[in-house]
């Protein structure tokens, strides 16, 4: 069983994510979903953890890392499978690494852009790998108990593993596809009209789907 803590705080962005989650993300799954300042359930139920994105930033840090951290413990405390995504991703790397492991950018990053993957289980069947990118932070120099499984020119740590177990954070979002993709960046780019230049769109004259909804069913 799924639980999924969506730290999302726009409400309108965040029912989306939750209702995506199940027809979307995992069709079939029986999963829970809680959000910020909601009692956690009885942890021991559940097989795997997703960690959302969020607004908040993980290098200024927020009221709500203590409760995050505290999730994260009791799934990897117990050897259960955790997936990190974006902010997910980058807290996930703080409580494996430390807090200097995450990092304020030098750029945001923005668009559809192409990864260097490694062979691993969390990419099994995506041989196109763009992805959808939206940040201000960042995860770097992380020990050689993690495995960088994903790269590009950008970004050195697009997405990890640590050691051999079942724990993954992704920066990138393969949640969003472009029917919610492209409302969700041309919303944020049109309030921050001087982050444009940032944007990239590697689908520009390709034809084939995007493949990044397998991250989800190669998770769970």
């Amino acid at each position: 069983m799924l639980l999924i803590y969506n730290t999302i705080v726009d409400a309108g962005v965040r029912s989306h994510f939750d209702e995506i989650a199940g027809s979307r993300l995992f069709p079939g799954t029986d999963l829970d979903i809680v959000h910020l300042g909601e009692k956690f359930p009885d942890c021991g139920k559940y097989s795997h953890l997703l960690l959302t994105g969020s607004e908040l930033s993980a290098s200024q840090g927020s009221e709500w890392d203590n409760s995050i951290f505290e999730l994260i413990e009791k799934f990897y405390s117990n050897n259960k499978a955790i997936y990190g995504i974006c902010h997910g991703h980058q807290m996930l790397a703080r409580f494996l690494a430390g807090d200097k492991c995450c990092r304020r950018a030098k750029a945001p990053e923005y668009g559809y852009k192409t990864m260097q993957i490694a062979e691993d289980e969390l990419f099994a069947g995506i041989d196109v790998p763009i992805f959808l990118e939206s940040r201000y932070d960042e995860v770097f120099d992380l020990p050689h108990d993690f495995r960088i499984i994903a790269s590009n020119e950008t970004e050195a740590v697009q997405a990890f593993r640590y050691k051999e177990l079942p724990v993954w954070g992704t920066q990138f979002h393969p949640e969003f596809i472009r029917e919610d993709g492209d409302p969700m960046l041309e919303n944020h780019l049109s309030t921050r009209p001087q982050e444009r230049k940032f944007y990239r769109d590697d689908w520009v004259g390709k034809t084939f789907e995007p493949q990044s909804l397998r991250i989800f069913g190669n998770f769970f």
